[in-house]
């Protein structure tokens, strides 16, 4: 029996994550407005995907953008071809970074955030960071940004985590104090604290705060 839904309601990544550690065979076709894609899955690897003039890895990447669409995944349907060898978890990830690219321009952060951040007991700076490592709200200092968005994607590949609301926050000690690094998408939130910040009230405070905002 064939899986049909719509990418509203399961994203593209957790079906390639279904897909991959179950080991499955299958094909996972896609309709968005005037454009169809496929994704083949075999041996717990995407091997194949085309959509619209795009082949091989390009093709998830762009379906990976999509916020909507029809989508049926049918099993034991074999790639005629094989078009990639990237493991699906470096695929993912990619798309992911492609999407929060796109979108980078389109969602400023509201003006209010940093005045609340920054009032938060033991904070010393507020900045924010887009996926290419560049500061693009507030000033850093003493850390390349880059490094910042290095650290949270290689430790999100880690834990195969990277599209998962599991992994919220992420907290490195420096010498003067700590940074905590909140995705708040299409944007890393980087609140820079002193030594004495208790992390789950502070954390558990963050957290409010960027929900609070992002509803508004």
């Amino acid at each position: 029996m064939a899986l049909v839904g719509n990418l509203k309601d399961l994203k593209l990544a957790n079906i390639i994550q279904i897909n991959c550690i179950e080991r499955n065979t299958a094909r996972v076709a896609i309709r968005s407005t005037d454009l169809t894609g496929t994704v083949f899955f075999a041996g717990g690897a995407i091997v194949h995907a085309e959509y619209g003039p795009f082949v091989g890895e390009r093709a998830v990447h762009e379906l990976l953008t999509l916020e909507e669409g029809d989508f049926k995944v049918e099993a034991n349907i074999e790639a005629p071809t094989q078009t990639i060898t990237t493991p699906w978890n470096s695929i993912v990830l990619e798309g992911l970074r492609v999407h929060d690219e796109k979108t980078a321009n389109t969602a400023p952060i509201p003006r209010q955030l940093f005045a609340l951040l920054s009032g938060l007991k033991n904070v010393q700076n507020v900045f924010v960071l887009n996926y290419n490592g560049q500061v693009i709200e507030g000033k850093i200092e003493a850390i390349h940004p880059l490094a910042l968005t290095f650290i949270w994607y290689k430790l999100k590949k880690m834990l195969n985590l990277f599209y998962s609301e599991m992994f919220q926050f992420m907290k490195l000690r420096t010498r003067n104090g700590y940074y905590f690094i909140f995705e708040f998408r299409p944007n890393l939130i980087v609140v820079q604290t002193d030594h004495r910040v208790i992390t789950p009230e502070f954390t558990t405070m963050v957290k409010k705060v960027l929900k609070q905002v992002s509803i508004k």
